[in-house]
C-alpha cells in the first residue's frame, strides 16, 4: 500500500517501530531508518495539511490573516507529528486538532497579549516563526524539523522543545474546562536548547540569562533593560523610576552580583545532576 492510501495510525505506528530498531542499530542501518521516519513524518504533514485549513478557517473572525493563521496551525501540526504517543490511546487527529488549536489561539492572543509570557520564549517564538517564512518562501513548502534547526542554528532536539514550550504557552489563558479536555503538554526539557554549530554565546546560556533575569524584581529589570539594553544613562533612569543616579548605580551592582550567584548556583546545581546520572 502506497503512503498516501495509509492512515495516520498506520504510519504512526511504522515510525514507532523504526524508532525502536534504531535504537543498538549500525550507523549505516540507523540513518536508513532515520531516512524512512522522516520520509513518514513528511508525509504525515502533507496529508493533514487539510486539517489545519480547515481549523485555521474558524479563526478568521479574530480579525488576522488566515494565512497567518495557517501558518500558526502549521506549527502545532509539527508538534503533534513530533510528539504524538500511540499509547495514549488517542486518534492523531484529536491530538492533533487541539495542538493546532492551541497554536492559532497562541497566535491571536499574541496580537492582543492579557497574559505574562517570558520574554526569551516570546524571542523564540518570533525566531521559529520568522524561520518558518524564510523557508517557505524559498522553497514553496512548510519546513522540516531539520530545516528549522538548520535556520535557527538550534539542535533538532532543542527545536522539538521550543515547539512544546510553544504549544504550552497556549495553556496559560484558556478557561479552566478547556484545560481539562486539552492534551497536558509534556515536560520541556531546556537543557536540550542548545546551538548547533558553535557561536560567540551559545544559545543556552542566553537562555539562562534571560531567565536569570527574569527573577529580578520589576525595578531591577527596568535598571538591566535600561543599561544594558537600550543605552540609556543612569541618570536617565533614575528619572523614570522615581530614583537618584546613584542608587541606580547600586541596583546595577546588586543585580550583577545576584545575576552571577544566580548563574554559578544553576551551573553547579547542572554539574551535580550530571554527576548523579
Amino acid at each position: 500500500m502506497k503512503d498516501s492510501e495509509r492512515s495516520n495510525e498506520d504510519m504512526l505506528e511504522e515510525i514507532q517501530e523504526l524508532e525502536e530498531k534504531k535504537v543498538g542499530a549500525e550507523a549505516g542501518r540507523r540513518e536508513k531508518l532515520k531516512n524512512r521516519i522522516n520520509e513518514l513524518k513528511d508525509r504525515l504533514i502533507e496529508q493533514n495539511i487539510p486539517l489545519v485549513k480547515s481549523i485555521a478557517g474558524d479563526f478568521t473572525h479574530s480579525g488576522l490573516d488566515f494565512e497567518d493563521l495557517r501558518q500558526a496551525g502549521y506549527i502545532g501540526l509539527l508538534n503533534a507529528v513530533e510528539n504524538y504517543d500511540l499509547n495514549r490511546g488517542t486518534k492523531f487527529s484529536t491530538y492533533a486538532t487541539h495542538l493546532i488549536k492551541g497554536e492559532i489561539r497562541h497566535q491571536v492572543r499574541d496580537n492582543q497579549p492579557s497574559v505574562h509570557i517570558p520574554q526569551w520564549i516570546k524571542r523564540l517564538n518570533k525566531k521559529v516563526k520568522k524561520a518558518q517564512e524564510r523557508i517557505y518562501q524559498k522553497t514553496g513548502d512548510y519546513p522540516t524539523i531539520k530545516e528549522l534547526a538548520e535556520e535557527l542554528n538550534i539542535e533538532e532536539e532543542g527545536v522539538k522543545e521550543v515547539l512544546k514550550a510553544r504549544d504550552s504557552m497556549t495553556y496559560v489563558s484558556i478557561d479552566r474546562e478547556r484545560r481539562e479536555s486539552d492534551p497536558r503538554p509534556e515536560y520541556i526539557d531546556y537543557e536540550k536548547i542548545k546551538s548547533k554549530h558553535e557561536e560567540n554565546l551559545p544559545l543556552e546560556f542566553k537562555i539562562r540569562i534571560a531567565d536569570a533575569i527574569e527573577k529580578l524584581t520589576e525595578v531591577q529589570q527596568q535598571v538591566v533593560k535600561g543599561i544594558f539594553y537600550e543605552d540609556q544613562t543612569q541618570e536617565e533612569i533614575g528619572e523614570e523610576i522615581g530614583t537618584s543616579q546613584r542608587q541606580v548605580s547600586r541596583i546595577k551592582y546588586r543585580v550583577l552580583d545576584e545575576l552571577e550567584s544566580r548563574l554559578k548556583t544553576d551551573s553547579e546545581e547542572k554539574e551535580e545532576g550530571g554527576d548523579g546520572e
